[in-house]
């Protein structure tokens, strides 16, 4: 698979959409530093040198599972973190002890009438960085072990890989096993305002149930722990 290593992007998703009709076959970019780095909603993703950002680009990808994809990412990264014991706050963040460590922002490009994708799959590490300003709730797989990230990107992939040959109801199981708002006052805000209601769980098309609603990923822009 073809790896293009940048020092320096305004974001790997951003590049990775640039040059993807120029290269054959799947590929992966890896930027040290992100200077406009987004995700859902284009919200902006504190992304400094230290940190593993990352754009992998997966062809013909069923479109029927892009839906699914965001979540079967989460939980590879939840694999590859598993030593810190961390949980999926839904849609597609994860946290250690409520803090952000890593992000996803998957992207698909459908071209005609097929029924096939091409995925981008952007996720972020906080595996190096060592201060956040202070308006950034989030930690580092440093600042929790002391200890430098061993992982590469190749055991990374093969991760997500795994993962989103997953079938959906197992996916949607082992989500609600480690789900960082199940049964916990939370902070919506939606395309309707903000409403405040305990988070019950994730159903089987992905959406949160809560017990002011049930709410599809495209209806929340953000949710937060009270």
């Amino acid at each position: 698979m073809c790896r293009i290593l940048l020092k320096k992007v305004t974001s790997t998703q951003d590049f990775a959409e640039a040059v993807s009709s120029m290269i054959e076959g799947e590929f992966v970019v890896v930027a040290e530093e992100q200077t406009r780095a987004r995700g859902r909603m284009r919200r902006k993703w504190f992304s400094p040198r230290g940190g593993l950002w990352v754009t992998y680009v997966k062809r013909s990808f069923p479109v029927e599972e892009v839906p699914f994809s965001t979540l079967k990412v989460a939980l590879a990264i939840v694999e590859i973190l598993d030593e810190l014991n961390p949980r999926i706050r839904w849609p597609n963040d994860i946290v250690v002890n409520d803090k952000k460590i890593s992000g996803i922002l998957i992207e698909a490009n459908v071209s005609g009438n097929n029924n096939k994708a091409d995925l981008f799959i952007g996720f972020g590490i906080n595996t190096e960085v060592k201060d956040f300003p202070p308006d950034v709730k989030a930690t580092s797989y440093y600042l929790e072990t002391g200890k430098s990230f061993q992982k590469n990107i190749e055991e990374i992939i093969e991760t997500i890989n795994s993962w989103l040959s997953k079938d959906n109801e197992q996916v949607i199981s082992k989500v609600n096993e480690i789900l960082s708002l199940k049964d916990r006052e939370v902070l919506l805000e939606t395309n309707d305002g903000e409403k405040k209601c305990k988070a019950l769980f994730v159903d089987y098309l992905g959406r949160l149930v809560t017990e002011c609603g049930i709410f599809e990923v495209q209806d929340v822009e953000r949710v937060d722990v009270l």
